[in-house]
């Protein structure tokens, strides 16, 4: 074939190779230059930033001889450094003191190892498991229709509709960690929300009313998580320096905190509600919103859902027997994990 390009032909000889042999010259000088960016790179230097500054710490540092508290800095910035510049994935920054507290002598292997799987952590890990198991037998679904049924009012009365959102958020944060109740409570005000129209044209009556289930199910899952030691983490925070810095003192129980917590967060939720009422729930707005969350369709919807699954009733199980060991059984459940962590 004339041209540039050339054709091999296929030969009958077996020896010959299927495919043709490209000879090139030798590229060292660019094969070499490609080597070096593909490690000077941007993400290679925050790896590396964080053993640096752990190194620096470690040779120009003195805390008059205190040579753990000179590594307790140095790891405080490898991991700082990692978790700023996320070098590294989360996870790893996160279990990165598993090898480095041993490796400074900071603190054993198994110490370090226990303090991963302290009571507060795995309340905190058990509350995410619990909300990703809402989720995903889409429990969240039938709580939104469930709930906009019972307050929806016959007609339609936005002020009690936006109350059972608001104590619905409230109720679910009080046996979970608050983040979890917001991952399970948006989904439930957004199919809500999405039963009303969008866009320029969209009523402001509505457009205040959407802002309003929002801003509610945010405080409100900040409000119900002051109840509880599980509803948020600032609280498990206490109750672990409670533990370490007044070890003869009295715990502080799930019942303890609950009758101090519930009160306060009842006297705020109320006011709350009113607020968000004056603001965003405008008078007649009612006639306007009975047109998009009709009860009709609504329960033509819930019942299209079809029974509960047996998967949804376990989910629902080990949520009311959490609710109920926190609050009857919270002694015997301690007794019997310390028991079985020192066996």
């Amino acid at each position: 074939m004339n041209g540039d390009n050339t054709v091999h032909q296929i030969s009958d000889d077996p020896k010959t190779p299927l495919l043709p042999i490209q000879h090139d010259t030798p590229q060292t000088s660019q094969s070499f230059h490609s080597f070096l960016i593909s490690i000077f790179t941007p993400k290679n230097f925050f790896i590396l930033l964080g053993p640096l500054l752990c190194t620096v710490i470690c040779l120009c540092v003195n805390l008059d001889g205190h040579a753990a508290s000179r590594n307790m800095l140095a790891i405080l910035a490898w991991v700082f450094a990692w978790w700023m510049t996320e070098a590294v994935p989360m996870p790893v920054t996160s279990m990165s003191p598993l090898f480095l507290f041993p490796l400074f002598g900071i603190a054993s292997a198994d110490e370090v190892a226990h303090s991963y799987m302290d009571d507060v952590i795995a309340l905190v890990l058990g509350s995410f498991i619990l909300a990703l198991a809402v989720e995903h037998y889409n429990i969240h679904r039938r709580l939104a229709l469930n709930v906009t049924l019972l307050f929806c009012g016959d007609p339609l009365n936005p002020p009690l509709l936006l109350l059972g959102i608001c104590a619905t958020s409230a109720f679910v944060s009080m046996w979970m960690h608050n983040v979890a109740a917001a991952v399970i409570m948006m989904p439930v005000a957004t199919g809500i929300l999405q039963r009303l129209p969008t866009g320029p044209t969209r009523p402001v009556v509505v457009d205040k009313f959407c802002r309003a289930v929002v801003l509610g199910v945010i405080y409100s899952v900040a409000i119900g998580g002051m109840t509880t030691l599980t509803g948020t983490g600032v609280n498990l925070i206490l109750v672990g320096m409670w533990k370490s810095y007044f070890p003869e003192a009295d715990p502080i129980g799930f019942n303890t905190w609950f009758f101090f917590g519930f009160p306060l967060a009842v006297l705020i939720f109320f006011p709350l509600w009113g607020i968000l009422c004056c603001l965003y729930c405008q008078r007649g707005s009612g006639s306007v919103l009975s047109t998009y969350l009709d009860k009709a369709h609504l329960k033509r919807e819930l019942e299209m859902l079809g029974p509960m699954a047996f998967a949804e009733k376990m989910v629902m199980a080990v949520f009311s027997v959490r609710c109920f060991n926190y609050n009857f059984l919270e002694s015997y459940v301690k007794k019997s994990w310390h028991c079985v962590c020192v066996n």
